[in-house]
């Protein structure tokens, strides 16, 4: 250890749990700062991971120096002096030689470093130099004569952390520094010795050091890797244990018919199930009459008939005679599902019941009494049918649509209306593989692609803000014929920024133009009462409102199969997934449905090309894949769902070995230590339970 190192941790005994304000140089104050980025232990500062990393390992001399090239100079002050600046504020010149010559360096407002650059200081300095007045602007620097391994600030790769206001980048590293002497190979590995071979030999220590600190790049892609592995095996071992204790649950009661009143249902849809749909079904069914309750997620591309089948396998529920919890995420989509289902379940004459935070209070006692005394029907609704004054003793099938927008808690709670019912979760957002692993792993999954039959053509256009009045004149010529559009906008109200044009803004242009005049336009958001939104869309799906002007509400659910336009605008704002979706809405009739997606003023050379994915791709996994790769898994659902957190380093789209290896590894250790009680898993044991306690509430007991 340095001496520096030493100054640093002191005599008191450190330890990876111990409070940062311990931390020597840290103090109450500083660690206030520090607690605001999540860190409060030096364990949290260590797996407070670098963002990035500055490359500045090339050392050069002064008369060596170009322009615009990362470099290192060391060299001694030579001359140094705070200026200040007719705006009053204090800046610092100073100029350091090293026998080749001499470089000026300028400091933007730190006139305080005239007390630290004195003439006489040895100093290294990282930066480029600036090609008008060749010099170093603000340059990375450090005042010593250590070995360029102890430099933490300059001629290394340079770890850039996430920050805070009042937290600087070198109080940050200089922490991370100290926590890393003090406490590194002290800190418990979670993955126990021996699993897999993906981990490679680096120790945990060592990989801390290396991932903020690397030598060399081979030393980054090893840290990386060890500590990647790290994080998708706890993300797995997770999921496996859920996996098993869903497994070893019993079933309360048989909650599969004999599939009568389902072929009866099948042979009054007015077109054929699909192949995909067939054996979707057949999945389900056969997971029904399975000991133990379905855990399955139905995966489907838009319009690709998820919710026939999700009736289809009601139906086998109903006929044993237990009531089906259909859970939805918007009051919008409930509504939409109850009229669907209503509409297909008149053949078999099945009660549909649609509950959500709007029903009438008399409506409502009519359905919870319903539930509570077991009577077979579908009931539809919102986060409503989770209240706890809901009864459903003899639930039979929990079926949750839009599934990544629920969190691990509410699904539970559906689940235990029920006991633990079989649970069928729903999504229209197509799932690359590798986040279908690691967000899903606990769920059997059935997957539809092809789109139903008699369905009209659906092409993608791109257009600039300037095509705008070609694309009214467009939709009038639809609307006049007898079709309806959808205009969607990605805000409600102006914030000032005038790329993005605000719904009730555009609302009102649309309502102006003359080619519209004679139509009825109508605006939706999700800001507006839920009877407001009610009465629009019924306006809407019965043909006597032309134009919907809305956000992203109508993302999912939304089926109007007169509605043959889709205009976004400022379309390079969406992910790629996103405009799949919304796309979507359209297409689902009979007739030719054209999307316009037009790219706001500033989306650049990138956003168009993006915009040129889906303009070339209709097949939702592929977009869905491509969205990865552009946006990662934070970015592609919008918000983190199933309560796990976000993965710091792995990336899905470039780690999906490590995943595939991470998943047999934990398989391996879970089936052999099911509830991770032997004294090999303590570590991963505590990790978990602190880490992932919401996920693994049913999961890990003993």
């Amino acid at each position: 250890m340095s001496t520096e190192s030493r100054t640093l941790t002191g005599e008191r005994a450190l330890g990876p749990g111990t409070r940062l304000q311990f931390l020597p140089g840290i103090g109450p104050a500083r660690a206030r700062l520090f607690e605001r980025l999540g860190i409060s232990t030096l364990e949290h500062l260590l797996r407070h991971y670098p963002r990035t990393y500055l490359d500045v390992r090339r050392f050069v001399t002064v008369k060596d120096l170009k322009p615009g090239e990362p470099v290192t100079v060391r060299g001694t002050v030579k001359s140094a002096a705070a200026v200040r600046t007719r705006a009053g504020r204090t800046d610092f010149s100073a100029t350091l030689g090293d026998g080749t010559g001499v470089l000026a360096c300028y400091f933007f407002g730190q006139g305080f470093l005239a007390r630290t650059l004195r003439p006489g200081t040895p100093v290294v300095v990282s930066g480029e130099i600036d090609g008008l007045e060749r010099r170093m602007l603000n340059p990375m620097f450090e005042a010593s004569e250590a070995d360029v391994e102890e430099l933490l600030n300059v001629g290394r790769m340079v770890p850039v952390h996430a920050l805070t206001a009042g937290l600087t980048a070198r109080v940050m590293r200089r922490a991370v520094r100290a926590a890393l002497d003090a406490a590194a190979d002290r800190v418990a590995d979670p993955v126990p010795e021996g699993t897999g071979s993906a981990p490679g030999p680096m120790t945990l220590g060592e990989a801390l050091r290396q991932i903020h600190f690397p030598a060399d790049d081979a030393g980054l892609a090893a840290a990386r890797r060890r500590l990647v592995f790290e994080e998708l095996f706890l993300l797995q071992t997770v999921l496996e244990l859920r996996r098993r204790a869903l497994g070893e649950a019993d079933r309360t009661f048989v909650r599969a018919g004999r599939g009568l009143l389902a072929g009866r249902a099948v042979e009054a849809l007015p077109w054929p199930l699909t192949g995909d749909q067939c054996r979707a079904l057949d999945e389900i069914v056969a997971d029904l009459k399975r000991p133990i309750p379905m855990h399955r997620m139905l995966l489907g591309d838009v319009g690709s008939g998820k919710t026939v089948v999700a009736y289809l396998a009601a139906l086998h529920v109903i006929e044993s005679g237990h009531p089906v919890a259909f859970m939805t995420p918007t009051e919008i989509l409930s509504r939409q599902h109850g009229e669907t289902l209503t509409r297909l379940a008149r053949a078999v004459g099945i009660p549909i019941a649609v509950l959500t935070a709007s029903t009438p209070a008399a409506e409502r006692r009519e359905i919870a009494d319903r539930l509570r005394g077991g009577e077979a029907l579908i009931a539809i609704g919102t986060h409503a049918l989770i209240e706890a004054k809901i009864e459903i003793p003899t639930l039979g099938l929990a079926i949750v649509d839009e599934q990544h927008r629920f969190g691990v808690r509410q699904r539970a709670r559906l689940a235990q209306k029920g006991g633990i019912p079989d649970l069928l979760v729903l999504t229209a957002t197509p799932i690359p593989r590798t986040l279908t692993l690691a967000c899903f792993g606990d769920l059997d999954v059935s997957t539809l692609r092809a789109r139903p039959p008699g369905r009209g053509r659906l092409v993608t256009r791109i257009a600039g803000e300037e095509k705008f009045p070609q694309v009214l004149e467009f939709m009038a010529g639809e609307i006049a014929a007898g079709r309806q559009a959808y205009v969607v906008v990605p805000m409600i109200e102006e914030t000032g920024r005038l790329s993005v044009r605000a719904a009730e803004a555009e609302f009102e242009r649309l309502r102006a133009q003359p080619a519209l005049r004679a139509f009825r336009i109508e605006l939706l958001h999700g800001r507006l009462k839920p009877s407001e939104c009610r009465a629009v869309m019924d306006e809407f799906a019965a043909g006597r409102v032309q134009a919907l002007v809305a956000t992203t509400v109508i993302e999912v659910g939304v089926d109007v199969p007169n509605a043959t336009l889709m205009v976004v605008e400022n379309a390079d704002r969406f992910g790629l997934t996103q405009l799949h979706q919304l796309r979507g809405r359209v297409g689902r009739g009979a007739h030719r449905s054209v999307c316009v997606l037009i790219a706001g003023p500033d989306a650049g050379p990138r956003g168009r090309e993006r915009l040129e994915v889906l303009a070339r791709l209709d097949d939702g996994f592929a977009i869905a894949e491509e969205d990865l790769r552009l946006r990662g898994p934070g970015e592609l659902w919008g918000t983190r769902q199933s309560g796990l957190p976000r993965l710091k380093l792995a990336d899905l789209s470039r780690d999906e070995a490590l995943l595939e290896e991470a998943r047999e590894a934990a398989r391996e250790t879970v089936g052999g230590d099911p509830h991770l009680l032997g004294s090999a898993n303590a570590a991963l044991r505590s990790a978990l339970l602190l880490n992932y306690a919401e996920p693994l509430e049913f999961a890990l007991t003993g």
